[in-house]
This record gives structure tokens, sequence and C-alpha cells, in this order.
């Protein structure tokens, strides 16, 4: 029976593994679904660790190896940490599947095979619940999350037992605890706010240059050369994706006035949502990175954007730059998925993150990839309890471009993480006045406020992007990428942790008009 059992899910996988087939062969209703692992785990012994232990593991492994994910912990951390949290992300294939995470843009969780695997996770989770004699519990009692696209279920769910049944299963990808947050070795965390504040510091006139038709054109444009790429690209035609921590309602620059000026194309600004119930929050920082983006070259003294051409969708997708909610991995999940399914878009840019690698999250960066989106994302910008940190999440996973900030000068910005997977820079800080840094959008009005960190290089460097890719449209994500990458400052020679350096748009737009 066990070879019978073997041969049908060899032939179950054999089917799934067609992105373009969503049934699969006809099969006996009595036939296995769920299998397990050949080397089975026990469920762990005594009491679950506490939250200092628990920190403690986090640090230790942040400080060895400068990593921390969930799919590289033993078991007993795992279920401590569930015990605390109550909720849990499983990551789900048919048995057999393979290289799921380079196929998730083609999966179909509908088909008969995902499907099946989808429900019967569920009718265990509910049975074994049911054993323990207590009320009835129903699948709509302990589902927290039921994803449409991608294969995950967020359980409300605790019971080291039945996750130790899910943890021993072919069929599960990764058991990914959600809410947790290190509390012992992050006491000076700032809370919610965390790059939400606008600046308030008086503008510096040697910070801007006035142009046509009357809007201020931020000093490091000038870094980067953008005025030079200007005279051959606008980002006209292209749509770049802001995922943020959403926009103001207040700043007429992303409203009305969205093609004031030169930006009188007829482009577009959409807006949409993920996290909360509107796009429009009182966080300055969506509205400074869209600023940077795609902000009007307008005839209203404000600052202009890189790509003034370019159409803009933002999706507000977390309360703060900081993801440490369970609702914000999903929020920047889902609207890496939503982006991911708009054929028009091509660029994303994403100035928030997180110091802790997920599975989740890295289904939903795997999904945009795979349908061709450019993605840009922060290496880090330090609040007091992140700044021992490298890279941070998304921007360390490889499907990432990961920007960060320098000064003039070219030394890393005072509160810019760096490291190995830093791909470009880009000056944003004056080298005697770290304040001083990029010029963008306010919460309202026409005068410039300053904005720095690795999010405003990202920006910025998206705007690039697009300047680059309106300029020869037919171009893939991987040669728009190319320009950029063997016109840096330091290319072909990749730097320890600055990558190939500062990009030049000019000499990018330029190598992109003659491919």
């Amino acid at each position: 029976m066990k070879k019978i059992n073997y041969l049908l899910a060899i032939i179950i996988a054999f089917y799934s593994c067609n992105p373009h087939e969503t049934t699969v062969v006809p099969q006996d209703s009595n036939a296995p679904i769920i299998f397990q692992k050949s080397v089975q785990t026990d469920v762990p012994q005594g009491d679950p660790y506490t939250q200092k232990e628990i920190d403690k593991i986090m640090y230790d492994k942040v400080q060895s190896t400068g990593d921390f994910s969930w799919e590289n912990t033993d078991l007993k951390v795992l279920t401590s940490v569930v015990h605390i949290t109550q909720l849990v992300a499983i990551g789900y294939q048919p048995a057999g599947f393979k290289n799921v995470r380079n196929e998730l843009h083609r999966i179909n969780i509908k088909s008969n095979n995902w499907k099946a695997v989808h429900d019967a996770l569920i009718t265990l989770v509910v049975e074994e619940l049911n054993k323990t004699g207590k009320s009835i519990v129903k699948a709509e009692d302990i589902i927290s999350e039921d994803d449409n696209t991608l294969p995950i279920i967020v359980f409300k769910l605790s019971d080291k037992t039945i996750l130790t049944k899910l943890y021993n299963l072919e069929n599960v990808r990764y058991i990914e605890p959600f809410g947790y947050w290190p509390s012992t070795y992050i006491t000076s965390r700032v809370a919610s706010s965390s790059g939400c504040s606008g600046s308030s510091q008086a503008l510096n006139a040697a910070d801007y240059t006035t142009i046509t038709p009357g809007c201020k054109m931020s000093w490091n444009f000038n870094n980067v050369n953008v005025p030079s790429a200007w005279t051959i690209a606008q980002g006209q035609g292209i749509t770049v994706g802001v995922i943020d921590a959403g926009i103001s309602s207040s700043q007429t620059m992303l409203g009305s006035n969205f093609n004031n000026g030169e930006s009188n194309v007829g482009r577009t600004l959409t807006t949409d949502y993920t996290y909360g119930t509107t796009a429009y929050t009182g966080c300055a920082h969506g509205t400074s990175m869209s600023g940077i983006v795609a902000g009007p070259r307008n005839n209203l003294g404000g600052p202009t954007g890189v790509a003034y051409k370019a159409n803009l969708h933002f999706i507000r997708a977390c309360a703060d730059v900081v993801l440490d909610e369970s609702a914000e991995l999903s929020g920047v999940r889902n609207a890496l998925v939503r982006m991911g399914d708009i054929t028009s878009l091509k660029i994303v840019s994403m100035s928030v993150g997180t110091p802790f690698s997920s599975s989740s999250l890295l289904d939903g960066v795997n999904y945009a990839s795979g349908k061709g989106k450019l993605l840009f994302a922060a290496a880090g910008t330090s609040f007091s309890w992140t700044s021992w940190w490298g890279v941070i999440y998304p921007a360390y996973y490889s499907q990432c471009v990961a920007v960060t900030g320098v000064k003039e000068n070219g030394n890393i910005c005072s509160d810019c993480h760096s490291g190995s997977q830093v791909d470009l820079t880009i000056p944003m800080a004056r080298s005697t006045n770290s304040s001083r840094t990029t010029l963008s959008l306010p919460i309202s009005g026409y005068n410039p406020s300053y904005v720095g960190g690795s999010s405003c290089a990202t920006a910025l460097t998206a705007g690039v992007a697009a300047l680059v890719w309106s300029v020869n449209p037919n171009l893939t994500r991987t040669q728009v990428y190319n320009c950029m990458k063997g016109t840096a400052q330091y290319y072909p020679v990749l730097t320890g942790n600055r990558g190939f350096g500062n990009v030049n748009a000019y000499a990018a737009v330029v190598m992109a008009s003659g491919l």
C-alpha cells in the first residue's frame, strides 16, 4: 500500500508541476493527500521558552550569522513563539511539488491538487483541536487569514502537538510565527510613529535649485546626473508602484495637482490599501517617497520628483516603516501580489522592512518578481534599536535591488544600513551636515521637507529606473537593471558594503537608448 500511495503522490506532483494545468488526473477519493516526512521530529518536551530566552536565541543568531530566519529555527523555538503569539502562517504545497517559490506566479491554488492540500490541512487542525474534548471548533474559528493567491493559511493556534504534526508533513513548506517581536534586546524601539514624522527643519537655500516652470530640485539630483537624464527621458508611459505607510490627502501634488506644470501629460495616480481602511494617513513617509519617485515638475514652488512624467500607483500596506505586526507583513505581501497582477506596472519601490526574514513576505516578493517587476527595497534606516543590524528584509532577498544612502563624500550615512547585499547607493546627505538630506513633498503645502536614510535613496533609484525604462519601453527588467548597474560608480567592482556604488542616471539612460 505504501508503494501505491507513493506512486499516486508522484503522479499528482507531475501534473501539479505543469503551470498551465488546473486539474489533475482522476484519483481514488481515498488516496492520501497528506504525506509524512521520512524523518519525524518529536513533540518538544518541557516548558516552552520564555520571551527572554527566545529573544536571546534570536539576538545570538543575528550576532553570529547576520541573519535570523524562522525556517532555520528548531521546532521548540517555533512552538514556544506560537505559544505566545497564538498565530502561525503555514505555507503549503502538494507533496513532491518542486521549486514552489519559483512557480508562485503561475500556481493556481484553486486547482484540484492545491485545494485538496489546503482543505486537508484545515481538516487536520480542526480534528486535532476537537480531540481535546472542549467546545467544538469550526474552520472559521481558527483561520485568521486564508490567502486567495498564494498557498498560505494563517491559523489561530498554539498547540505544540498540532504544530509538530504540521512540521512533520511534506505538504508544509514552512511554519512562521506571526505577530512576534523581541522586547528584551530591542527596548528602545520607536513605536508606531517610526519614520512617519515629517521634518520641521528650516529649508537651506543651498539645498535646492529653482528650475522651470518654477519648482525646486533637490541638491542631490545633480549628484546622480538626473538633470542630464531629463534631456532624454522623464519617465512618461512607465508606471511605478510605491508600497508604504500611506499618503496625505492634504498634499495636492499627489492629488489634483499631479499633472501640474511640465507633468501635464495625462499621467495617472491611483491608490489602494492592504492595511487599514484607506490609503490616506497622517504618516509623512509615503508622501515623501511618492514625491521623490514621481512628484510633478510643478509651477507652484514645490519639489519635483525624478520621474515627473511617470504614472504612480500607491498601496498603503503598513502602519509605519517597521514591519513589526503580522498585519503589516501580510499587507506588504498582499501589496506585492496586487502590483504583480498589474500588467502595466513595471517598478516597485519599498522603503519599508523588518530585521527578520519572513517566508510569507518572501512568497510575495517571489510572486511579484515572477511577474517581471523590478523591485527596489531599502537596505534599512536606523532608529536607535537597529543601528547594529545589517541589510533588512525584503532588501536582503536576491530578488530585490537593495539600495542604501551615502553622504556626498561617499561615506555611508550615519543611520543607513549597509552590507554585502547592497546593490546600489544614492548620495542623500550633506557631508558636513547629515540632517540636510533629500528634499521632497511635505504632508501639505509646497515648501519642501527633508527626508533621509536608505528610504529616500530607494525612492530616488526607483525614479531613475523609470527614466531608463521610458527611453526604451521594450526592455526587460534585467536589461533596465543592467543599464543602471553597468553605469554605476564602481562597476564592474562589487564593493563590500556599497554594492556598485552611486547610480548615474544620465549614463544609464544613454545605455538604454542604445539597446
